[in-house]
């Protein structure tokens, strides 16, 4: 490991030593920006023809980060602020010389904005560089919101209370942005906050912010924000939020009919500033969106992401050692291992619901402490009668962006036997490494303990470090876990056991100063590598990628070539009698890669992949089309196909999915998602229609139905219709 450190830190001094200085900057100093007092509320029309706009100091220059990192953004763009006791308002005048060239296509809540103009904004409400908020809003009103935290992490399933309005018009486009502070956590006694804004103007394929205009920082990023003045004599309310529901549910299965109603309700009350307590009682989650489908070719489990907004809020507290890949790597044993992973409550094994009668949780600050703690009362499964599960985190913040931390679990909601996790992480990042550079390390230890049916006490470990230098135009990783024989974690997720796993990244980016067509150049090696215990090599992946090009056009394009060795032990199915014998294996593949600008109407991605596969060979093609033929529609078919030859058989699978989104108002969105794989020759489909008729208080109704393909043709198997309407109250 040594000798790889001084690898490792020998390639970012000579990097450091040859890189060019020559490229434009926006100026050095940190950039602070006023908010001036309303005596009372102003009209919220989008129009920011108000008196009181005039009198708020603007910012008005952002500075590109893409493609020309430093320059001006070509298109003039003013941002100022207001507020009074319970409001802050934002306002956004994105002027823009060729207004029908505006791109703005979606009008979904919380959808996707990346195809259209957009601003970006994030506020660091304590200003600890830390935790706060991210927004954003299109042309159309779109709007998108996510929790921020340890200052770099999003999350995108926190739904605030905020409304805004926008217009187009001969100077470009503008946004009327109104946020109640009742629905912001901040230290009413101070009166600075930390504010970044990133502006996109798709047609140009332009991106600029207000500070750090760098392509490797995010805006959302809050080290590098600059600083909102001006903030005094703020309300926050009384802290309380009550969201009660009602659900009517009719459900069709094989043999059975159920008409269910049932109901529930959510409470909130913030302790202090920055530490909240919920209390969820029965527990819902009709409103989540069915996983999408995947197609296993290989003899570890698959990984299924959390997709229930309880669990996903104030989840940042829980990531832990680094565990979650960077951005840039391709490999870095994604998924490889999770501590706690909330798909365990509630859901089975085999994915069957299991329900939650109660389920509370306090997150937040406190001092220099963040803190969270999750439990839940399930009722039984398999006769185990009702089951308590419990976690718990602390972080000790130090230093402007660093942590150390504890996390521990309770509780087995699939068996009737004890389990504990206890871990411990260290979190240490810096973007002041040799000047400006961003660097950054995590190492941790974890333990579990399992009482089975037998009383027998089984205990192991876990633990792993990694070290990233996520910067441009290199970029750097290195990883290593190891995860003992009988490490198991009952509310985790363990890909595999008994492993030792490295891995490694090495990216270059090359961005050519006025080149005709090529915007950014890249070249890369990901490597991944995992043994037993006694050092056998089990299996390796190494991608080599010669070449990936963005275009001024935002068009992208790359060339992978990937080595593959696996030395299975026993032999393993991959498909419906096709066997894998054990051995040693060793193969190669080539695959290419085209992604289509998403500003255009129709856009696409396609790629293909030929090579050898175990004993035989494989053929792959797949294709993402997306259609946007208005604010109010959108398309997306997504398709997969694998042609595999072995020794012990051939198969053909099929990967397939089709949504449709239809967007009547940004608060009103009807989705449609059909699913089908040819393993389990079945299909699935989902009716989603959302409807926020206030804000924070919803609607919606859902039809699943799953269908499975026989002689005779499609039959249905399941089906269910749901009806939810909740109000949110805050005071």
């Amino acid at each position: 490991m040594r000798h790889f450190l001084r690898v490792f830190f020998l390639i970012i001094l000579a990097n450091d030593l040859l890189s060019l200085n020559g490229v434009a900057r926006e100026p050095q100093e940190k950039p602070s920006v006023a908010a001036i007092r309303l005596e009372s509320p102003i009209q919220l029309d989008g129009l920011l023809n108000e008196p009181e706009w005039k009198s708020a100091p603007p910012i008005s220059k952002l500075y590109q980060y893409e493609p020309s990192a430093g320059d001006a953004l070509s298109e003039d763009t003013d941002v100022r602020f207001l507020y009074d006791d319970k409001t802050l308002y934002l306002g956004v005048n994105c002027r823009d010389r060729n207004p029908s060239g505006i791109i703005a296509r979606g009008m979904e809540r919380d959808g996707s904005v990346s195809p259209d103009d957009y601003v970006y904004f994030m506020l660091d409400t304590f200003h600890d560089q830390r935790n706060g908020y991210v927004f954003s809003v299109n042309p159309n009103g779109a709007r998108y919101d996510a929790l921020l935290s340890r200052g770099t992490s999003t999350n995108s399933e926190w739904d605030g209370v905020w409304e805004t309005k926008t217009s187009i018009d001969g100077e470009g486009w503008k946004a009327e942005i109104a946020m109640p502070f009742a629905s912001l956590s901040f230290d009413p006694n101070n009166d600075t906050w930390g504010f970044n804004i990133s502006r996109n103007i798709r047609r140009k394929s332009e991106r600029g912010r207000w500070t750090g205009a760098r392509p490797e920082i995010r805006t959302s990023y809050a080290a590098e924000a600059g600083d909102l003045t001006g903030l005094s004599g703020l309300r926050q309310g009384l802290g309380i939020e009550f969201a009660p529901y009602l659900v009517g549910r009719y459900r069709k299965g094989e043999g059975d009919t159920d008409l269910l109603g049932d109901w529930g309700a959510d409470f909130r009350y913030r302790i202090t500033p920055n530490l909240s307590a919920t209390l969820s009682y029965n527990t819902d989650f009709a409103e989540t969106e069915v996983d999408d489908r995947q197609i296993n070719l290989t003899r570890f489990p698959l990984f299924f992401p959390e997709k229930r907004g309880f669990f996903l809020e104030d989840s940042g507290i829980y990531n832990f050692g680094g565990l979650t890949s960077s951005r840039r790597s391709r490999t870095g044993l994604r998924n490889l291992l999770v501590p706690y992973f909330t798909r365990r409550i509630g859901l089975s094994d085999d994915g069957d619901i299991i329900p939650i009668t109660v389920a509370g949780k306090v997150a937040g600050r406190v001092g220099e402490y963040e803190v969270g703690l999750t439990h839940a009362l399930l009722e039984g499964k398999y006769a185990l009668g009702s089951q308590n599960v419990t976690s718990a985190r602390v972080l000790r913040h130090f230093g402007e962006q660093s942590s150390v931390g504890l996390m521990a679990t309770a509780g087995n909601p699939n068996a009737d036997e004890d389990n504990f996790l206890l871990g411990a992480d260290y979190h240490f990042r810096t973007s002041d490494f040799l000047g400006d550079k961003f660097l950054q390390s995590d190492i941790f230890v974890l333990g579990t303990w399992n009482l089975d049916s037998q009383d027998h006490n089984i205990a192991d470990q876990a633990f792993g470090a990694s070290l990233i230098y996520p910067n441009e135009p290199l970029y750097l990783s290195m990883k290593y876990i190891e995860i003992g024989e009988d490490f198991e974690p009952a509310l985790g997720f363990v890909r595999r056991q008994g492993v030792r796993a490295y891995a490694g990244n090495v990216t270059y980016t090359v961005r050519p100063e006025h080149h005709p067509w090529f915007r950014e150049v890249q070249a890369g090696i990901d490597a991944e590598l995992y043994t037993d215990l006694d050092n056998r090599l089990d299996n390796a992946d190494f991608l080599f990628t010669p070449l990936e090009v963005e275009f001024h056009s935002a068009d992208e394009l790359r060339f992978d070539v990937e080595h593959s060795i696996d030395n299975p032990l026993e032999d393993f199915e991959i498909a419906d009698g096709v066997v894998i014998p054990a051995g040693n294996y060793n193969w190669t593949d080539f695959s290419m890669r085209f992604t289509g600008a998403r500003k255009r109407l129709v856009s696409a991605e396609f790629g293909a992949v030929i090579g050898d596969f175990y004993n035989g060979s494989r053929q792959r093609v797949f294709t993402e089309i997306n259609v946007l033929p208005n604010k109010h529609l959108s398309f997306d078919l997504d398709y997969a196909f694998n042609r595999i030859h072995l020794l012990g058989g051939s198969f053909d699978t099929h990967l397939a999915s089709a949504r449709m989104v239809w967007k009547f108002t940004p608060d009103l969105t009807w989705s449609h998602l059909l699913q089908y794989d040819s393993l389990s020759d079945s299909m699935g489909f989902q009716s989603l229609l959302r409807w926020e008729y206030r804000p924070g208080s919803e609607l919606f109704a859902v039809v699943n139905q799953s269908y499975l393909h026989e002689e005779r043709g499609w039959r249905t198997t399941d089906e269910e219709f749901t009806v939810k309407v909740g109000v949110n109250g805050r005071f």
